[in-house]
């Protein structure tokens, strides 16, 4: 069907969005909004060719969810989070999921894409684009023709269990190859074919691979030649000597202040949930 006109990148992020829905105790639809973006990120970040380069897209919108981020890097490990991580109490029927993330996130806001490296040295590349209607795939869609000026069909997908276990998650993205030929038609019709058929997630629940999805997709059982194949999972880059150094930076009497209301001083990274408890003697030593 595209006849080395395009490429394909499929993912699949169950692992990955298990671990971020316990550790952040998310609801089924902050879940289904972060796995959506942990999809994407990690397809965007499919073409890094380092681990030290990394891809974070951060969604701001004017919803009861205010922000979703997600990072992926050359390594294919991922993080992310959403603020709040959970919305399922402020909604008017609170048994009642909302069926779409611009619901919750709203149809309104900004998308921001970066495309960093962490060397101490490069300037990252920073994109930002209003939503085009607060779906997390159709936004990366947008910044995709857009900002890379590549024509793209994105579908991501998370599916859950009646009592909000993560059954299946993963992503497919479709981009025309520069130089070639592939009409936008061809790319219209496949993104409603993904939009209306694929249900990536529904498949990968079924235990589908990811030839069985491209030969749906493409409508043959033709070989693909396969470029790259990574494992993905969950990693944070916060360590507690980073925790450690920005509690420092406070002072000692705003770190006295802490452990007086608190009672104790502990940090938590916002990316991961991870936390760390620290003694007035150890920050106050250094």
């Amino acid at each position: 069907m595209f006849d080395y006109r395009a490429r394909c990148v499929v993912v699949s992020t169950k692992d990955i969005v298990t671990t971020l829905q316990q550790r952040h105790k998310l609801d089924p639809i902050t879940t289904i909004a972060l796995g959506r973006a942990i999809n994407c990120a990690a397809m965007l970040a499919s073409t890094l060719k380092s681990e030290v380069d990394y891809i974070s897209c951060t969604w701001r919108g004017k919803g009861l969810l205010e922000t979703v981020f997600a990072e992926c890097n050359g390594a294919g490990e991922c993080r992310g989070y959403t603020t709040p991580e959970s919305v399922a109490e402020d909604l008017e029927i609170a048994e009642l999921i909302p069926e779409k993330v611009s619901d919750v996130l709203g149809s309104e806001g900004t998308l921001t894409v970066i495309h960093g490296r962490r060397d101490g040295v490069s300037k990252p590349y920073t994109a930002i684009l209003e939503f085009m209607n607060g779906e997390i795939a159709s936004d990366i869609a947008h910044y995709l023709a857009e900002s890379e000026q590549i024509p793209s069909a994105v579908a991501a997908g998370v599916k859950l269990s009646p009592t909000g276990e993560v059954l299946s998650s993963g992503g497919v993205l479709v981009q025309k190859i520069a130089g070639t030929n592939l009409d936008e038609k061809t790319l219209k019709e496949l993104e409603v074919n993904m939009a209306e058929k694929l249900n990536i997630s529904d498949r990968l629940a079924k235990g589908e691979s990811v030839v069985d999805i491209l030969n749906f997709l493409t409508n043959d059982t033709e070989e693909h030649t396969l470029l790259l194949a990574r494992d993905l999972s969950f990693k944070c880059t916060c360590s507690r000597d980073r925790m450690s150094s920005a509690l420092v930076l406070l002072g000692e009497d705003q770190i006295k202040t802490i452990l007086d209301e608190f009672g104790k001083i502990e940090t938590r990274c916002p990316f991961c949930a991870h936390t760390e408890l620290f003694s007035l003697e150890e920050l106050t030593r250094q």
